[in-house]
C-alpha cells in the first residue's frame, strides 16, 4: 500500500507521515529530508552548484537512510543540521534544479517499489505514486504557517521567517516543485492541531 501526502512547506506532512507510518508500520519515506541532505552534502563539501554534472556525481549514490524519527546522511545523524533555515532556503532552491529532482524522483519510485509506504512531499501523488492507495492534500494559510515556524524558534525574528518561507513558496510553485494533486482527500490544517489532522486522515484509511 502506498500513501502520499501532498502539500507546501510547514503544513506538518513530515510530522503525519511519522504518525501514520508508526500506526500502520509502514516505511516513512520523508522527501523533504532527501532534498535537505543533498543540500548538506553540497554545502559540506563546497560543491559548485553551477557545475551540476560534478553535483550529480557526488550525489548519485548518496547514503540517506532514516530510523526511529532521526535522518542519517553518510552514517551521521544530521535531523537537527538539516532543519536550519540557510538548509531549507537552499534545498528549495536546488530542488527545481532538473538533475537534482531526476536523481530524487527516481529513490523515490524504487522505494515504493519495495515497500508499504507513508511517502510526503510537493508532487508526490502526482509525479512519483499517481497510483496510491490514499492521497491527502494539506493546506493552510500563510500566516499560519509563518506563526507555526515562529513558535518552533522564536530567536528568529518574525519578518525573516515570512521573507524565507515567501521565498519558499515562489520557488516551489514557479520552479515546478509544486502540483497540486487532483482527486486528493484535502484537509485545511489551518484551524486544526497536528493530532486532529491525524484523526482525519487515519480514519479515512482505517474506516475504508
Amino acid at each position: 500500500m502506498v500513501i502520499t501526502i501532498d502539500g507546501l512547506g510547514v503544513n506538518g506532512k513530515s510530522t503525519l507521515a511519522k504518525m501514520i507510518s508508526e500506526k500502520l508500520n509502514f516505511q516513512n519515506f520523508n522527501t523533504g529530508a532527501i532534498y535537505r541532505c543533498i543540500a548538506l552534502k553540497i554545502i559540506n563539501e563546497k560543491l559548485d552548484i553551477n557545475n551540476i554534472s560534478q553535483v550529480i556525481d557526488r550525489i548519485k549514490d548518496i547514503d540517506i537512510f532514516f530510523d526511529k524519527g532521526k535522518t542519517y546522511l553518510d552514517g551521521k545523524d544530521v535531523s537537527t543540521e538539516i532543519r536550519s533555515e540557510q538548509i531549507s532556503v537552499c534545498s528549495t532552491q536546488w530542488a527545481t534544479i532538473p538533475e537534482i529532482k531526476e536523481t530524487v524522483r527516481k529513490i523515490q519510485r524504487d522505494f515504493i517499489k519495495k515497500y508499504d509506504t507513508v511517502m510526503e512531499g510537493r508532487d508526490i501523488a502526482t509525479r512519483i505514486a499517481p497510483n496510491a492507495d490514499y492521497k491527502f492534500y494539506l493546506y493552510s494559510d500563510f500566516e499560519t504557517r509563518v506563526k507555526r515556524l515562529w513558535n518552533e524558534n522564536k530567536t528568529i525574528d518574525i519578518e525573516t521567517i515570512r521573507k524565507n518561507l515567501k521565498i519558499r513558496d515562489d520557488l516551489d510553485i514557479n520552479g515546478g516543485n509544486f502540483i497540486k494533486p487532483v482527486n486528493a482527500i484535502e484537509i485545511d490544517t489551518t484551524n486544526y492541531s497536528i493530532n486532529e489532522v491525524y484523526d482525519i486522515m487515519i480514519n479515512k484509511i482505517l474506516i475504508n
